[in-house]
């Protein structure tokens, strides 16, 4: 897992496919409250990818393990990850072999170890705005058969940790215990971290007032677009349209 993170190419992902967006810091995007801004930041080093490589068993046979990626055939953005991961692997002797799946199909092959594939990319977000939501459903063992986590860590140790934190009341003590989480993650390296994802929607600027646009933003999926926080004036609209 940690060559593969050594020998991913961050900075294609960034400014090429995604550009916008800013590299991943761990597995907590660092707009939501808890996330740690010092958490361990892999780049690509082909060298350090080799080193992890050869402690492997398998290292002396890798063409007899290729690895399997599946991306949702209802997001094409995530063919090109995809492909670059392919390409970034081939550089280390890894044989990738990429899947387009229909987004139920996912869910449906995810629910069991059996039929999990190798890896998925996925989008995901926090329910309430802490690193805790993230963290909860992300990586506790509860998770494990659904489409949050194909990793399947199954960690008592890290189920423990983050139950501990999300029932901290101070949040100073809670935010430091999700430090802790995020760097127990990081280290494990279960996941490649690749980009915290920017949003681009165009709107009406001129008759339409929307506080995510001017940077109140809020760290949930979907909750920018509450209509009740967004004002249409239509008086400035009939200007227009005079």
């Amino acid at each position: 897992r940690k060559a593969m993170a050594w020998a991913m190419d961050y900075k294609i992902v960034v400014e090429k496919l995604f550009p916008g967006s800013i590299q991943s810091r761990g597995p907590v995007p660092q707009t939501l409250p808890g996330a740690d801004p010092r958490v361990f930041q892999y780049y690509r080093d082909l060298d350090k990818a080799i080193l992890e490589l050869k402690q492997s068993k398998y290292y002396a046979e890798l063409d007899k393990y290729p690895v399997t990626v599946h991306w949702c055939a209802e997001v094409p953005d995530e063919e090109k990850v995809a492909l670059l991961f392919m390409s970034n692997m081939a550089d280390i002797g890894i044989n990738v072999k990429v899947v387009k799946v229909p987004w139920m199909s996912m869910i449906e092959e995810m629910a069991t170890m059996e039929t999990s594939p190798n890896i998925v990319t996925i989008f995901d977000s926090a329910h309430y705005p802490e690193a805790g939501s993230l963290l909860e459903s992300r990586y506790m063992s509860e998770s494990a058969a659904t489409w949050e986590q194909n990793e399947w860590l199954l960690d008592t140790e890290l189920d423990t940790m983050i139950n501990d934190s999300v029932k901290t009341i101070d949040r100073g003590e809670r935010f430091a215990k999700y430090v802790e989480i995020q760097r127990y993650i990081t280290d494990l390296c279960p996941t490649l971290f690749l980009f915290d994802q920017v949003e681009k929607h165009a709107y009406q600027a001129t008759y339409v007032d929307w506080p995510a646009a001017r940077g109140e933003v809020i760290p949930v999926m979907g909750y920018n677009f509450a209509g009740r926080f967004i004002k249409v004036y239509p008086d400035k609209q009939a200007e227009l349209l005079k």
